[in-house]
């Protein structure tokens, strides 16, 4: 039984390659689209928000495991309204999603919850980060977005 769902962010929950390159103030053009103060956009996947509320109501935890500079994944999540859902957000400046998730379940444990690798679904858009994420971490759920999967309603049937 998965008991903690891990997001990738770029390309996985948004239409953005890389919200590091965003530039303050960020607005709201419409609930799933912001913008940043040179007009660049970001707009959430279909059923983002609609899957990361049936998690949330089947008591699943939710991560995110992001290479962005954090204040920049911070920021985009907080405009978007989407932070309420994430109950751990590990934002480095390094392409390591295996440590990313690592300081999850480190951080996840300090709460008082402990969660096994066969208990962990990982969700990203590059299987490349996949091979550390097993040799590292052990028998971890990777799903590939856009490949294993084609929207994000997709993966409630997964769990």
């Amino acid at each position: 039984m998965i008991k903690l769902v891990i997001f990738d962010a770029d390309k996985t929950v948004w239409d953005h390659y890389n919200i590091s390159e965003f530039e303050a103030p960020l607005k709201l053009v419409d609930e799933n689209v912001l913008q940043d103060s040179l007009g660049r956009t970001l707009k959430l996947f279909p059923n983002v928000r609609k899957t990361l509320e049936k998690l949330k109501e089947r008591g699943v935890k939710i991560g995110m495991a992001t290479w962005n500079f954090p204040e920049k994944t911070k920021a985009v999540l907080e405009t978007l309204g989407l932070d309420k859902y994430f109950d751990v957000v590990i934002s480095r400046d390094f392409p390591f999603k295996f440590i990313m998730i690592s300081e999850i379940i480190k951080r996840l444990r300090e709460q008082g919850m402990s969660v096994k690798p066969e208990e962990i679904l990982f969700v990203d858009d590059r299987r490349a980060h996949f091979g550390n994420v097993w040799l590292y971490l052990g028998n971890i759920n990777c799903l590939e977005m856009w490949k294993d999967v084609n929207d994000h309603m997709e993966l409630i049937s997964k769990l």
